[in-house]
């Protein structure tokens, strides 16, 4: 079966023909209840007074969710994917989310790998396998999980060792020659010790993407990921061990780079109205200086490129966790702690052009340490509880190099021809936190949570001009800077030439600093059996995100305080029609205060910094429905609205005026502006029909589709910022064996071919957009080991 709790949107015809078929039939067929653990706590998701949606392992594989974060958001009203098929996959909920490409930021889409925090989107940027199931939480959710989670938590849950042995081998290809294949084997070693092993790899010969730069496809996979497990219980005891390691040299997405200028200088008209993204050749990159078209004019082409180095990365990690539990009798203590190393080596091709005009390369390395300890029970049988701390450490050291040479607009001078940042960010974090339920009756329950924080991080880096590593084209973000902070004036090892950017600090050009913020979040709530089967809730929330740095490598180090989120939220979830319908309704409102986004600044004049810019205000509703009439069939319908802006704006410290977003030329204030990634509508839906077609056979289709309304991918909405609406539609078919052996399947992703907008970002010297994947018909095998 497929589970899919967040309700999709099927188009009108392919629910009228789902409804007709099923014909009129006395007895309904029942959902399968969806258990979660959004409380610390294994419960129904119909039961828990939290807007949430989960994605069982079936429904992962059938969506192909697993292994594309926009396949999965795509499903849940009001979610978002940014940076789709890119180094970055960020989730936005409800206006919030990250929209940032430096890699010191924690997202407000706060990310667990089996309840272990992950801080960077990136270091989860890829496949994800041997999944039980993901859950979506909506909302503040400070008061169980982890740091940073104004605005949700995405959990991701691995399957543990079974006490059965079992085992399975999948394998997929796709009509752009990539493959992946994926196993696991799990069962009993000795006595009640048990074990797991997992791994995928994803590796091909070509990609989505046509490159005339060397006439080569681009977007071949390169990924290798193991995990081994072990698991030991007795009659109090559990106790599981999980390790991990990979590498990841896959061609990522490469960038479409629309010309900006005229023939002779000056933005272009077509840019300016907005019609760029269209029709990307109709402006030039250099105003005509190079007098060679293919040099100037970005292929019309959405797929196809003409880049000297697009995107690939280079990335390796390594990690786990120890989690043990022990039941001391009413009560339950739990030990997480966990280790995560990884280093990202990511290269682009910023302008997307043949010249070795604006080659970026970020080098970022991270190292954390967490623990977490819980105790949760009953105290008595109404009154239940969790009471926990968390700890964790970062130790991010990164640097960021764009080289800027070969751009013939003159933006580098010829001594000093890479704008660059080092930079160093140690992070402690630690919390307390505390959450209770009590039954008043057996239909009303009251919920009520806090969580005290205190973040504490130590930056220090250096921005500057120079450093162009003359040992060669592989290494151009020089080790001298890896290594070591190299005072302004004074050249590393190999380094020809340094020297601090515009207004870094006198001391040397290091900047250093350190701050440390507080915050207590809380939660309270009640939820009531209206019927048996229909539950109201409603809750008042806070969330909070900690201050940090921006340190740019084409501007000046600055900082950034806390943002602060007021959530009043209600609900209903309900279970009708003999089990076989469920319909649940959310509206919210959302009070953001110090709200944390990237803006242009006189004090960073060629890339965007992140500043506190004011209030933002969303206010919105979801419904979503899942009907199984009979055994075959299931329909899912999902509708979003988001009604959402700035409100307030701050005054600049740079300009003493409010904070705005000067862009191309055009300053737009930012007061009554649509926060990034925000659309007002969003539909979602599927359609899916399984029945005997032969002995011991299964027929089983299924299609699912998203819309998304025009949205701004940039804060300044301007013409040049909008991304319009889209629909994606994707189909699968294929035949299982009821035994549960055998699958086989094909599969098309984006059907009808929609061109659509995932990211953009707006430069004074280049304009950058990348887009969802075209259309990708494949297969897939599965076998079942029993």
């Amino acid at each position: 079966m497929c589970s899919v709790t967040s309700i999709g949107r099927p188009i009108t015809i392919s629910l009228v023909i789902a409804v007709a078929t099923a014909g009129s039939l006395p007895v309904f067929a029942e959902i399968e209840e969806v258990i979660v653990t959004a409380q610390k706590r294994e419960e129904s998701v119909q039961e828990i007074p939290i807007t949430m949606s989960a994605f069982d392992e079936d429904a992962l594989r059938e969506l192909g969710a697993a292994g594309d974060q926009q396949a999965l958001l795509g499903q849940i009203p009001n979610a978002q994917s940014y940076l789709t098929n890119s180094f970055l996959q960020s989730a936005h909920v409800r206006g919030i989310g990250l929209n940032e490409f430096q890699g010191q930021y924690d997202s407000p889409v706060a990310q667990h790998m089996d309840e272990v925090y992950i801080s960077k989107p990136w270091q989860l940027a890829r496949p994800k396998f041997d999944l039980q199931r993901i859950e979506l939480l909506k909302g503040p959710q400070g008061t169980l999980f982890g740091r940073n989670t104004t605005g949700g938590a995405l959990n991701y849950y691995t399957n543990a060792p079974t006490e059965t042995l079992e085992a399975y081998l999948a394998a997929s290809y796709d009509n752009y020659e990539r493959a992946l294949i994926e196993g696991a084997v799990s069962g009993p070693i000795a006595g009640d010790l048990l074990g797991r092993f997992s791994f995928i790899t994803n590796f091909g010969s070509g990609g989505p993407q046509d490159n005339l730069f060397d006439g080569e496809e681009h977007g071949e996979p390169g990924l290798v990921e193991i995990r081994a497990q072990l698991a030991w219980t007795n009659e109090s005891t559990r106790i599981r061990a999980l390790y991990h390691m990979g590498v990841d040299t896959s061609e990522k997405g490469a960038w479409k780079g629309p010309g900006i200028f005229n023939i002779g200088g000056g933005y272009c008209p077509a840019l300016l109205a907005g019609d760029v993204t269209d029709d990307p050749e109709t402006c030039a990159k250099f105003a005509g200086i190079t007098g060679d078209p293919a040099l100037e004019f970005e292929p019309h082409d959405k797929d196809t490129i003409n880049a000297n180095t697009p995107q690939s990365g280079d990335d390796e990690w390594t990690g786990g966790f120890l989690r043990i539990e022990h039941d001391v009798g009413g009560a339950t203590i739990t030990s997480i702690t966990s280790y995560e190393f990884y280093e990202r080596n990511l290269e682009e091709d910023s302008d997307s052009s043949p010249l070795r005009s604006t080659d970026t390369r970020y080098w970022n390395q991270i190292d954390t340490f967490s623990q977490e300890l819980r105790l949760g029970g009953t105290l008595t049988d109404p009154w239940r509880y969790v009471l926990g701390f968390f700890y964790q450490h970062d130790d991010l050291d990164q640097v960021d190099g764009s080289y800027l040479g070969g751009n013939p607009l003159g933006i580098a001078p010829p001594f000093a021809p890479q704008f660059f940042e080092e930079s160093q960010f140690d992070v402690d974090s630690i919390a307390g936190f505390f959450h209770t339920e009590y039954d008043f009756t057996d239909r009303l329950r009251v919920i009520a949570g806090a969580r005290y924080t205190q973040d504490s991080i130590k930056a220090s880096g250096i921005e500057g001009l120079g450093l162009d590593d003359p040992t060669g084209e592989e290494d151009r973000v020089t080790p001298c800077i890896i290594t070591t902070f190299t005072p302004a004036g004074q050249a590393g090892p190999g380094c020809p030439f340094l020297a601090p950017f515009l207004g870094t600090p006198p001391n040397g050009g290091v900047f250093e600093d350190n701050r440390t913020d507080t915050n207590v979040s809380w939660r309270a709530g009640f939820e009531y059996d209206i019927l048996d089967q229909m539950m109201l809730y409603a809750s008042l929330s806070t969330g909070y995100r900690s201050g940090g740095y921006s340190i740019p490598f084409a501007g000046t180090a600055t900082q950034f305080t806390p943002e602060k989120l007021f959530v009043q939220e209600a609900g209903i979830k309900s279970t009708l029609l003999d089990g076989s319908l469920q319909a649940n309704l959310a509206v919210f409102h959302y009070q953001y205060d110090d709200v944390q986004i990237n803006v242009d600044d006189p004090v960073s004049p060629v890339v965007p910094i992140t500043r506190n810019i004011g209030e933002q205000e969303n206010i919105g509703f979801e419904a979503d429905l899942w009907w199984k009439p009979t055994e075959e069939w299931d329909a899912k319908f999902g509708v979003g609205y988001l009604d959402a802006e700035f409100d307030e704006v701050n005054i600049s410290p740079s300009t003493g005026l409010p904070f705005s977003i000067t862009s191309y030329g055009i300053n737009a204030p930012l007061l009554g502006n649509r926060p990034v990634n925000s659309p007002k509508w969003n539909l979602n839906g599927l359609v899916r029909y399984q029945r005997p077609i032969f002995d011991g056979w299964d027929l089983v289709l299924m299609t699912d589709v998203r819309w998304t309304d025009d949205r701004f991918l940039e804060a300044s909405n301007l013409p040049f910022d909008k991304a319009d609406s889209y629909t994606v539609v994707n189909a699968r078919g294929g035949v299982q064996s009821q035994d549960g052996t055998w699958e086989i399947s094909i599969w098309g992703r984006n059907i009808f071919d929609e061109e659509y907008l995932t990211y953009i970002n707006n430069i004074p010297f280049f304009k950058l957009d990348i887009f969802g994947e075209k259309a990708t018909f494949g297969g897939n095998i599965r076998y079942n080991f029993q």
